[in-house]
Parts: structure tokens; C-alpha cells; sequence
């Protein structure tokens, strides 16, 4: 079944974004870095990545949990959209998830979109206790998430009976401020298992560049646009968005921009590694502004 696409009104063909990590940063240098993005009127959105341990980083370096953070910064601004790219699906039944979504979703009146992945880091998993299952499990977990999310935000009274999950004559109160739910984000680039499950359920397709490898973006949207026309979806209703790391240089995020406009994206995110600079922002927003 084809549902009706959760849509995001843009301020132009264009939305720009960026994320910082909730690691190696404190309370208040998050909070300003959001409280400028939200006065300053160039940024649309901005995400925290969702780990208990520092990705790719020694472990004992210092990190926070980005959902509660959201709880925090959602209070404090008033226009900035937010979201988590992405959450680990392992760590949160999805009812839980869902109830801290719609609680975020009222806090921020309506600015919340939803980024879910299967979870990939062995590391923290082990270290916590926490399970993860083999990777085609852990797919078949992301889609009955999305699929519980959905049931839970749409209707009145939800069952479900999955492979992984059940859900019996639930009633979900209260429903999203944005109807009817908060946009749904799935980033990735495998085009056997990510693509066709963001052709099924995503708002938004991110795709990550970490290679700075153009060509392959334009192959896997072409995927998307396959996966769709498979499942009878109209692509138009995903939006496509490019995310890459800051490498310093604002002319050269500007150009590589510029490249994934022409070849497609209508979505910018540029991820600011750690630790977080406050400054870095309002710059780059400056040289992408021009």
C-alpha cells in the first residue's frame, strides 16, 4: 500500500542543514550552536547522531544522548527543524520510540523528523549488553519499526503481528502536532536492502558521502527512482538529500553543494565532526548563502 507522503513546506527548491555530535561537547556549546542556527534564518535543520559510544573514536571519549538533548533544545528555539541522523533501531522498542517522537513533536511544536537505521556498532552493542542481530534481521526489525511508527501516529487503535514485534488493540495518545506524522528519514546507499526500504517508507533519502564520490550518488538515485517505480511510489514524494563532512574549507563545501544540486539533491546536510566549533555554522552559512 502506498501511503500518503509526510512533507516538510520548504522555504525554497532548497533546504540546508548540518549536524553536530553529541560527543566531545558540552550542554551549553550545543545550545548555542542551535539557539544561533535558529535566529540566524539560513539553516533549516539541525541533527545529533544517536550513540552510546563515540563512532570511530576511542570509547572512553565523552558522549550524550541525543533524544534527551532534543528535549532541551526544542524549548529553547522556536523555528529550527531537528532531527536524529540516524537512531539506532536496537536501542529502543519502537513504541518507545514513537512515544518520544510524538512528546518531541508537541515540545517543538511540529518540528521533528524521524531518522532510523538498523544499528551498526559492534562496539557499544557488546560493551552495553545490548543485541545485534544479524544484518538481515536487523532490516526486517527497521521496516516493522516503520511500519509500527506509522500504525501507532495514524490510528486510533493499532495492532500489529510481526516477525520481531507485536502490537494488540493499542491506543496511542496523544497524536504528531504534524499530520499525519513526523516525516520519516532513512539514509543509506545499498541498493539491495537500504534503497527499496526508503522507496517504501522514507519522507527523506539521505544519502551519505564520505568518499566525495558524485557519480555513485547519481547511480543510487537512479536506484530510488527504480525501487519506487517497483512499488507503484512516486519519487517526487521523497525528498533527496546529500550529507558530507566539513572539510574547512567553505568554498569547497560550496562547490561540492553546488555539484549534488545539479545532479539532483534538494537537501544539503554537512556534518561538523567533533569536538563542536560555534563558529563554524554562521560561516559556512555565509559562503552557501552567496
Amino acid at each position: 500500500m502506498v501511503r500518503a507522503a509526510c512533507r516538510v513546506e520548504r522555504r525554497s527548491l532548497m533546504r540546508y542543514s548540518f549536524k553536530v555530535w553529541a560527543q566531545e561537547a558540552t550542554w551549553v556549546q550545543l545550545r548555542d550552536i542551535w539557539v544561533e542556527a535558529d535566529k540566524g534564518g539560513f539553516w533549516d535543520m539541525v541533527w545529533l547522531n544517536d550513540h552510546l559510544y563515540p563512532p570511530k573514536a576511542p570509547e572512553h571519549l565523552p558522549i550524550m544522548d541525543g533524544w534527551t538533548l532534543f528535549a532541551g533544545l526544542a524549548a529553547i528555539t522556536d523555528r529550527i527543524r531537528f532531527g536524529t541522523m540516524v537512531t539506532a533501531n536496537t536501542f529502543r522498542h519502537p513504541v518507545i520510540l514513537a512515544k518520544q517522537a510524538v512528546t518531541l513533536d508537541h515540545m517543538s511544536d511540529g518540528r521533528l523528523e524521524i531518522g532510523v537505521g538498523t544499528g551498526w556498532h559492534e562496539g557499544e552493542h557488546h560493551r552495553f549488553g545490548i543485541e545485534l542481530p544479524p544484518l538481515k534481521e536487523r532490516f526486517e526489525m527497521l521496516d516493522e519499526t516503520f511500519t509500527i511508527l506509522d500504525g501507532l501516529m495514524r490510528n486510533q487503535i493499532y495492532s500489529f503481528d510481526g516477525k520481531h514485534r507485536t502490537i494488540t488493540d493499542a491506543h496511542f495518545e496523544p497524536k504528531p502536532i504534524q499530520k499525519p506524522r513526523p516525516p520519516f528519514v532513512i539514509g543509506g546507499t545499498g541498493p539491495k536492502k537500504t534503497i527499496p526500504l526508503a522507496a517504501k517508507w522514507a519522507d527523506q533519502w539521505n544519502f551519505p558521502d564520505f568518499t566525495t564520490d558524485p557519480d555513485l550518488f547519481s547511480n543510487r538515485l537512479e536506484r530510488l527512482h527504480e525501487a519506487c517505480e517497483e512499488i507503484g511510489r512516486n519519487v517526487a514524494d521523497i525528498e533527496i538529500s546529500v550529507q558530507f563532512r566539513y572539510s574547512g574549507d567553505p568554498v569547497q563545501a560550496r562547490d561540492l553543494a553546488d555539484t549534488y544540486r545539479e545532479l539532483g539533491a534538494q537537501h544539503i546536510l554537512v556534518s561538523f565532526t567533533p569536538p563542536a566549533d560555534p563558529t563554524l555554522p554562521p560561516k559556512l552559512a555565509a559562503a552557501l548563502s552567496r
